[in-house]
């Protein structure tokens, strides 16, 4: 693969983790037993759950 091809994929994962940051920060905002209990024991769980949360609004206090 060219330099360039590699640049883009790896713009595209940075991107990808960034966003899915987001999510994950959501989760243990709105429920942090469960979230550190889901990522010690069920993490592919957290990790949709952390998807699902970025299309969801932000949890109030």
């Amino acid at each position: 693969m060219d330099p360039f091809t590699i640049l883009i994929i790896l713009a595209i994962f940075l991107v990808g983790v960034v966003v899915l940051l987001g999510g994950a920060v959501q989760t243990f905002r709105r429920q942090p037993v469960v979230a550190i209990l889901c990522v010690i024991f069920l993490f592919p769980i957290w990790l949709i759950w952390a998807f699902v949360e970025i299309f969801l609004p932000r949890p109030g206090k």
